[in-house]
């Protein structure tokens, strides 16, 4: 269903990326939902997110692409991807409310695609993978500076942790070059 692979930013660019994204300079957008939902924010919802989108239909839309993008460079070669380009690139976090909530499951893209997410942290909080019929078929728990790639139609959901306070996700969309 998917591939994951562990330690796969080198150290030294890990820890400054992981200083970075959470520093208090870091700018994150909230998110009513966090994924495609058309529930209203009626201030009670449990869904919401943050995020920081640093390329959008591959147009740079923030200052704190270059480095986002460094990554995902790394991802694509080490998940042998030569033969695609990165569309968007999305940090997003979740943020405890001290029970499971999980968000919307949701393909990012309905054009092909493949999806890449970067886990910078370790969390509960899995990533839940569901089929067409969207019956939960797995899970992944988020490690530091791990990743799984899947097929981008594959129906997927962020969930919020309870045992932390945060669940911070790189998401990079991939598709085949022309």
């Amino acid at each position: 269903m998917f591939k994951r692979k562990e330690n796969i930013v080198p150290k030294k660019l890990f820890k400054e990326v992981f200083s970075e994204v959470t520093s208090f300079n870091f700018p994150w957008y909230y998110l009513w939902n966090s994924a495609h939902g058309n529930t209203p924010d009626n201030n009670r919802n449990k869904t919401y997110s943050f995020h920081h989108t640093t390329m959008r239909n591959k147009e740079v839309n923030s200052w704190y692409n270059d480095k986002t993008l460094k990554i995902a460079n790394i991802m694509k070669d080490k998940f042998k991807l030569d033969e695609y380009e990165v569309i968007r690139l999305r940090w997003g976090m979740t943020t405890s409310v001290g029970t499971p909530v999980t968000n919307n499951s949701h393909v990012d893209s309905t054009e092909e695609h493949k999806v890449i997410l970067f886990y910078l942290n370790s969390t509960d909080g899995p990533t839940c993978f569901y089929d067409s019929e969207n019956n939960l078929k797995k899970q992944n728990i988020p490690k530091e500076n791990s990743a799984v790639m899947f097929e981008g139609n594959i129906y997927h959901a962020s969930s919020k942790p309870v045992n932390f306070d945060r669940r911070i996700v790189l998401n990079i969309n991939l598709t085949r070059k022309i």
